[in-house]
C-alpha cells in the first residue's frame, strides 16, 4: 500500500508531500519525494507527518539521511488527531450561507478566509450569533459541498466585514475525505503558505 503524507516542519508549517510505503507505526520511515522536495526537507532536523487517509495518524520524526529522492526518516512519536484536523490553509472562495437554526431568512454571500479539515474561517456582512448552524457552500472540493457549520465566534479582523470561525457539523465520511483532499491539494500547490 502506498500511503500519502504532508511534511510539516517542527512550527506546524507545511513543507511538501510525499508517499512512502510504510505507515507511521513504523519505527523507521523512508519518503519519497523529488529530489527539489528532498533539498527542502533536508534544512530540517524534525518533521511532521500527516497522513491524506481517513486511517492515516500524524507522528513526528527525525530526519537520519537522503538519498536521491528518498529521505529516511526515524519514528519519534505519534501525535494527535487535532493536527491534520487544525491543518488550517489560506484559501478565498464566495459561497453562500443558508440558515438551519438562528431567525434570519434567505441566503448570505460569505467569502471564504481559510479552510481546515475541521471548519472554515468566513466574511459575511450580515450578523451571526454564535452557536447557530447554518449550511455552507464549498466550492474548492472536486465537487462543490453543502456542508453544515457551526459558528463558533467572530475573529478580529482589519477589515470592516465581520470574519466568523466555524466548525464543520455533522459530516459523513465521503464529505470529511472530500474537505481533507481539497486542503491537502490547495497546500501542495501553494507549499510555502503560513
Amino acid at each position: 500500500m502506498v500511503y500519502k503524507y504532508l511534511i510539516l516542519d517542527s512550527k506546524g508549517r507545511p513543507v511538501v508531500h510525499c508517499t512512502s510505503l510504510d505507515s507511521l507505526s513504523a519505527p523507521m520511515w523512508r519518503l519519497e519525494m523529488s529530489e527539489q522536495d528532498v533539498e527542502r526537507v533536508m534544512t530540517h532536523k524534525n518533521i511532521c507527518l500527516v497522513g491524506t487517509a481517513d486511517n492515516c495518524p500524524a507522528a513526528e520524526g527525525r530526519i537520519v539521511r537522503s538519498k536521491g529522492e528518498m529521505v529516511w526518516v526515524e519514528s519519534v512519536r505519534a501525535l494527535n488527531e487535532e493536527l491534520r484536523e487544525n491543518l488550517r490553509i489560506p484559501v478565498r472562495f464566495e459561497t453562500f450561507l443558508y440558515p438551519v437554526t438562528g431567525t434570519w431568512k434567505g441566503r448570505r454571500m460569505a467569502i471564504s478566509y481559510d479552510l481546515s479539515c475541521g471548519g472554515v474561517a468566513f466574511y459575511c456582512a450580515q450578523p451571526l450569533e454564535t452557536g447557530e448552524i447554518a449550511e455552507l457552500v464549498v466550492t474548492v472540493t472536486s465537487q462543490p459541498l453543502v456542508l453544515r457549520v457551526k459558528i463558533l465566534r467572530r475573529l478580529p479582523s482589519a477589515e470592516p466585514i465581520p470574519l466568523y470561525a466555524a466548525r464543520f457539523v455533522d459530516l459523513v465520511r465521503e464529505e470529511e475525505s472530500m474537505v481533507r483532499e481539497a486542503v491537502f491539494s490547495i497546500q501542495l500547490r501553494s507549499p510555502s503558505s503560513p
